[in-house]
Parts: structure tokens; sequence; C-alpha cells
């Protein structure tokens, strides 16, 4: 650093040495060991319009891992509380941080040992602007600047202009520190524990935001997390100094909210419009699926036990829009919307998964806990696709319609387990020929409001081969038997 004869030298011609000599000890006793004479003669001479002296300030955008040495002059944004450690050599050091910025952006500062003293003696202050003399290098977090006891922290009269900087979604890269974003949430893990190398225990939980260039999803550590009970789906967030990294697992880029980070509800309006899926274009083993569509058929909640000992909760929605249908698996939690729809109303459902059914072969819609299913307000366009019965093969489901032409009897019988069931059956005819229909369950009793020559529709019927290998439906919790 230049020293205070060489900044004299510079000033001499407008101040005595005397003078300039007292204006330094006056401003390192106002300081409160905030700088050095070195560093208040640069001040000095800043005062007297000499701000070039002692010092090629640099601003925050041009400061990269590679600046090395590098002086600042910037205005404090954030203090966070300092730490102590043990060093290799049994010593006991402290750290702390700061965010500081000017009208370039803003960079995280860490503080060493005496430096951080000066945060937990409260000389440190949110708004503050600073003289910095540190070393800039990569952390983990992104570029920062170390400032250790050779380094300088002194307070500035200069007027510093800090802008917020925000980032959209598809400029986040990995390794980027200092971000600062806007989204709404899209979805919203439960947050987990963990136990760390030192044996501690650890918390971590996620959000999913989007904005209008695309989503992230967001990391939060331990007390952090506490934030993810405090808001639902739809919410717009706002995030100061979180960070970016690569999920090692899918290789996305991810962010990360720690205790130098903000994270906070905002009421600013964030366009984020959902991508839909149609019925049709859903495929087996799809993740994340966002779909819609009116309410064809409500299952009944089935408990079982799990693997675990626990017990599970499962019920099936049908679905369906002007492209096709599907069935919808709701697990656990998520069942008790079934209590809170009734047909022909209209859903949508977020971040669902598909799965192809092992017994039927159809592709299945399942959600799960990070899934959404709420009602909407969409105008959703279906009508149901009859296939002639001389078209129907084994090993698919069809909604057939036509007129009764035979009713057999309401049988009951034993299963296999010893509990108790019913079925009957009926014949179905249309212009293409005629079909055995096995009706199975509450199913069954429907014969009792059928006569001769009555029209029905069946909805989702499964085609298998029957009694002297001829195809016949089957009818059961997942069909609908509508009569017209």
């Amino acid at each position: 650093m230049t020293d205070i004869e060489s900044i004299y030298k510079k000033l001499s011609h407008v101040i005595s040495k005397e003078d300039f000599m007292q204006r330094v000890q006056e401003k390192v006793e106002s300081m409160g060991g905030l700088c050095d004479e070195p560093m208040a003669a640069m001040l000095v001479a800043n005062e007297l319009g000499f701000s070039d002296v002692g010092r090629d300030s640099v601003k925050v955008e041009n400061i990269t891992a590679e600046s090395g040495q590098i002086n600042l002059v910037a205005k404090v944004v954030s203090v966070f509380d300092t730490k102590e450690f043990t060093r290799n050599d049994g010593t006991i050091g402290r750290v702390g941080n700061i965010i500081v910025g000017d009208e370039t952006g803003k960079i995280k500062v860490t503080l060493w040992d005496n430096m951080a003293d000066l945060i937990k003696a409260g000389k440190i202050r949110i708004g503050q602007t600073l003289q910095i003399s540190g070393y800039a290098k990569q952390g983990y977090s992104g570029v920062e600047i170390n400032v250790g006891n050779n380094g300088v922290l002194a307070e500035s009269e200069e007027e510093i202009e800090v802008t917020a900087s925000t980032q959209k979604i598809k400029d986040i890269k990995d390794g980027m520190g200092d971000l600062n974003l806007t989204g709404k949430i899209l979805e919203i893990s439960e947050i987990r524990t963990f136990q760390r190398k030192d044996g501690n225990c650890g918390k971590v939980g996620n959000l999913l935001l989007g904005d209008n260039t695309g989503t992230v999803r967001v990391t939060l550590w331990d007390d952090k997390t506490e934030f993810l009970n405090d808001v639902e789906y739809g919410d717009t967030v706002e995030l100061v100094n979180a960070y970016a990294r690569e999920n090692a697992f899918t290789q996305k880029v991810e962010l990360q909210v720690g205790n130098r980070s903000i994270i906070k509800k905002s009421e600013k309006k964030v366009e984020y419009e959902e991508e839909f899926t149609p019925i049709e274009d859903i495929r087996a083993d799809m993740n994340n699926i966002n779909t819609s569509g009116r309410i064809l058929d409500i299952g009944e909640i089935r408990t079982f036990e799990k693997k675990d000992g626990s017990t599970g909760r499962v019920g099936n929605l049908l679905l369906g829009d002007s492209t096709g249908k599907i069935r919808l698996t709701l697990w656990d939690e998520k069942t008790s919307f079934l209590d809170e729809i009734d047909f022909d109303e209209t859903i949508e459902v977020l971040h669902a998964y598909s799965r192809e059914n092992a017994f039927t072969q159809q592709v299945e819609l399942n959600l799960g806990g990070r899934g959404i299913i709420q009602k909407s307000e969409k105008e959703i366009e279906y009508r149901e696709k009859f296939t002639d019965i001389a078209d129907i093969v084994p090993g698919e489901s069809y909604s057939v319609q036509g007129k009764v032409s035979e009713i057999g009897e309401l049988r009951e019988f034993e299963r296999e387990d010893g509990t108790e069931n019913v079925v009957s059956n009926l014949q179905l005819k249309d212009e293409t020929g005629s079909i055995r229909l096995t009706l199975w369950g509450e199913q069954a009793y429907v014969i009792e409001d059928l006569d001769i020559d009555s029209e029905i529709q069946i909805i989702n019927a499964y085609a298998k081969y029957g009694l002297n290998e001829e195809i016949e439906l089957s009818i059961g919790n997942r069909s609908r038997v509508i009569i017209l």
C-alpha cells in the first residue's frame, strides 16, 4: 500500500503537512479502529478531491477470481454473525461475512479474526460505505473478497448507489453467487432431517420456482427450512444472496439458500404459465406432468399396509379431455381430495408421473407427495369415444353403447380370501354385433334397473376372453354404467 509520505506529496500544494497529519490522526480516532494511518491518509486525500490517490479502486462487476489484491469502495447491504473455529494448529479463529455492493453489483466479503471482530463490536452496519482492501478469490458460493489482519476496512463518506439486479431463471449458471430472484412457487417438498459427518443433525427442504423463462429447484438448509411451513403453491417469493450449484445426480443447476441468504414472501407479480400436456400425449414413465380434465369417474378410497408396517391410502379418478382419457391414482393425504369433488367438475393435476398398469397395460397417472391437484375454472371439452362391438379385442379398455338383449341373474359367491361378492351378466348389442357383459360388486345391481331393450352406455370396461373363449367386457369399480 502507498505510504503516507507518498500520499502527501500529491497533496502538498493544497495542504500543509502539519494539517494533513492532524486530519489523518483525527480520522483514525473517529473510525474507532476501523482503519490504520495509511488508509486514513487515503480517505483524507479523497475528501480533498484526490480520489485516485493511493489506490486503484475497482467496481464489483470487474472483480474476478483472478483479480488478486483489490481495493473497493462499496456499501454494506447485509451483515451476518461471526463464528469461531479451531485451526489445525489448535488456535481459535474467527470469521464473519458481509455483503457489499455498488452500482454494478454485489459481492460477499469474508472477514477474518480481528476484522471479523468488527462485526461483533457493531462497527459494521447496513447502509455504511466502506473502503475495502482485500484479496479476491473463488469461494464456495462464487467470487468473494477475503480481508484478514493485513487488509483494510475503513468507513468512507463517498455516496454509493447499490443496484440490486434480479436474475431470470434462464440466466442462472453453475457457480454463480449473490443471486437475487423472484419466482412463483410450483412445488413444496417435505422437510427432511439428516446426520452430518460431525454427528450433528441438519435439515433440508426444497421449493420449485418458476418465472416466464423457466423453472429452478431451490434447496433450503437448516433454519431456513421453516419458511416452507409458511408458504403454499402459487405464492411469490424473493431470494436474496442465493448461490447456484449443479446437482451431481441430476446434472441440473439448483439454487442454495443458506444462513447468509434471505428468502421471503413477495407481492410482486410473476408471469408464469404451467405447460399442460394433452392426455393423448402422456406416455409411460414420464415425470413432472401437468394436465387438466373433466372428472368422468371417482373411485373409493382404500387402505393398505405398506412394507414398513404403516397404513397407506389410495384412490382413483378417471379424467378426460378433448384428446382422450386417463386414470389418475392418488396416494395417502392426496386421497382426501376425492371427498371434495363430483362428476363433470374440471381439475388440474400438477407434477404427476406416469406408469403402465401391469394388469391392464394402460398408462396411468400417479400423484405423490410432491404433486398438486386442484379444482379449475377451465372449460374442458370431452366427448366419450364409443367403440363398435365388432372392433373389440382382448387386453384393452373400451367404452361401448347399445341395447340390452339379455339379463342374467344376480349371483353371490365367496372369494378365495373368504369374503363375499356378487356378480351379474348382461348381453349388449349394437349395429355391429353382440357381447357379454360381466358386472362385479356394486355394478352387478344395475340389472335391477334394466329391461330388455334398455339403452345403456358402459364407460371404461376391460375386454378379455371369457366362457368358451368368447370376448366379454368386465365391468368393475373402475367402470361406469349409464342408463339412457
